[in-house]
């Protein structure tokens, strides 16, 4: 979302219906939380292993090897998840100060094995106060440079793609965002609060949704081939905002690259010893994965992802 590479993947090139698909996939991902909240309330689920389990048909639950099957596609897109982040990390820093992407790779590896082998809680605390800076940063972006809503025009109307594009973005993003709702679980006590609060998240995903969607749109012939488009954009703004932003953006891009790498060491490692073993392999592998074009990387992988992803949410709805 920060960057505007997935927001531009899978909504501009539908022109009018891109913006349609917005407001498809934001109304798929409020019901997927109001219902993931449900069935967490009602099951006292505290774990995305019990969730997993809780939502399967009866005649499925115990079937250990879907079971297995699902809890290891949701483990190789978080670790998927982190490669892409580190891409995009080394990516910020080739595109804006021309350093070499080997360097920017390994500095952030290096960083975040730091992090993986003290404590946790601080990072993803971070998280917690820059979405608001993020959301205040997007919005005043769209008022500077929302001069003209100009809209693009399809690339291709014969089918309805960005319906199948709307339903893949809402699918991947819940693969990530479905474990974050469980963790939050001590925070919500009825299902009136889980309401509230499935209506303020897809506030703000809708508003920051339209905002990056119309900025890309008036810009759509400049950032046909750049990585990180929002970046782009807030060059524009002068050197203070260039900055502000690119700060932010790295910040954001870091921060899910250690809850997204973290989730995956905490899934797949017992020990302590295997924990910073893992933790060792995925930094290390990360470094030559970050050489890899970051946009390709979004564009070719989250759509695989939201296919994969599908399947959660049939069972989260039949539940």
């Amino acid at each position: 979302m920060h960057h505007g590479q997935e927001i531009y993947t899978f909504f501009n090139k539908y022109g009018q219906y891109g913006l349609i698909g917005i407001i498809l996939s934001v109304i798929f991902m409020g019901i997927i939380i109001y219902k993931t909240f449900k069935v967490i309330l009602e099951n006292k689920i505290d774990t995305y292993q019990k969730f997993i389990v809780n939502i399967m048909p009866e005649k499925l639950r115990h079937n250990n090897i879907l079971i297995f099957t699902i809890e290891n596609i949701i483990n190789i897109f978080l670790l998927i998840s982190f490669n892409i982040m580190i891409a995009g990390f080394s990516t910020y820093f080739f595109q804006e100060l021309n350093i070499s992407k080997w360097i920017g790779a390994i500095t952030v590896a290096s960083l975040v094995f730091i992090i993986f082998s003290k404590s946790i809680n601080g990072v993803i605390k971070i998280n917690i106060y820059l979405i608001p800076i993020i959301v205040i940063l997007i919005i005043f972006l769209g008022i500077k440079k929302i001069d003209t809503i100009k809209i693009m025009q399809p690339s291709n109307t014969n089918l309805p793609y960005w319906i199948i594009s709307s339903i893949l973005y809402t699918s991947y993003n819940s693969i990530t965002l479905i474990p974050i709702l469980i963790s939050l679980k001590k925070y919500i006590g009825t299902k009136k609060e889980a309401r509230t609060i499935s209506i303020f998240i897809v506030t703000i995903m809708f508003i920051l949704s339209v905002i990056i969607y119309l900025i890309l749109n008036t810009y759509s012939n400049e950032i046909k081939n750049i990585e990180i488009p929002i970046i782009y954009i807030a060059n524009t703004l002068g050197r203070y905002g260039k900055n502000i932003y690119g700060i932010t953006v790295i910040i954001a891009i870091f921060t899910t690259a250690i809850s997204t790498g973290y989730s995956f060491l905490y899934n797949i490692t017992k020990s302590r010893k295997k924990y910073l073993k893992y933790a060792t392999i995925i930094c290390i592998l990360s470094v030559f994965i970050g050489q890899m074009r970051f946009s390709n990387l979004i564009e070719i992988l989250y759509p695989v992802f939201g296919y994969l992803g599908i399947a959660q949410i049939i069972f989260l709805l039949i539940s």
